[in-house]
């Protein structure tokens, strides 16, 4: 018969005292088991002591990464050269509280633009240079999910804030 399942007859045997020169002693196959048990409770603590250990390193790891993610926002951005080359920079990382020119320059290095008391102007971008013979200039807008089209901004593009996947566009285009 089983004892609790593992154990058989055997084995109950085994663990049972023998004579040893007239003292008890514990038999060889008896000693074998104890040390296997032993070292079975002694794996089962330190495993289940690392598992609380690497769970709690888990969750503090998590916590961190959550607050660090709500630092950051993935806007799109598309650079419209108006002679019909467009450059898509799709989930573009910017700082939350970014604005639409500061995910300009998170797109690209060559910018070129002229600070005023109303705002920042832009006049090139990769080296596409405002042109006031041409009538031709930078114009950012802003994608209007609910509208689904482009819209101009209702403030200039270096105090607009974005928001969490944000989509916008800086176009090279006529003006009038």
């Amino acid at each position: 018969t089983a004892l609790f399942g593992a154990v058989t007859v055997p084995m109950v045997n085994a663990m049972k005292k023998v004579r040893c020169g007239g003292e008890t002693c514990v038999s060889s196959e008896r000693r074998a088991l104890l040390f296997s048990l032993v070292g079975l409770v002694a794996w089962s603590l330190v495993a289940t002591m690392a598992a609380i250990y690497y769970y709690s390193q888990y969750t503090e790891t998590r916590k961190t990464f959550d607050e660090l993610k709500a630092l950051v926002i993935y806007v799109n951005v598309l650079l419209d050269y108006g002679n019909g080359t467009q450059s898509w920079h799709n989930k573009t990382i910017a700082r939350a509280g970014s604005t639409a020119f500061d995910a300009l320059l998170a797109t690209t290095t060559n910018v070129e633009y002229k600070m005023y008391p109303s705002g920042v102007y832009v006049t090139s971008i990769d080296g596409v240079v405002e042109s006031p013979m041409s009538r031709h200039a930078w114009f950012c807008y802003y994608w209007n999910a609910t509208a689904s089209k482009w819209s101009s901004g209702p403030i200039v593009a270096d105090a607009y804030i974005l928001k969490r996947d944000d989509t916008i566009a800086w176009r090279y285009e006529g003006y009038s």
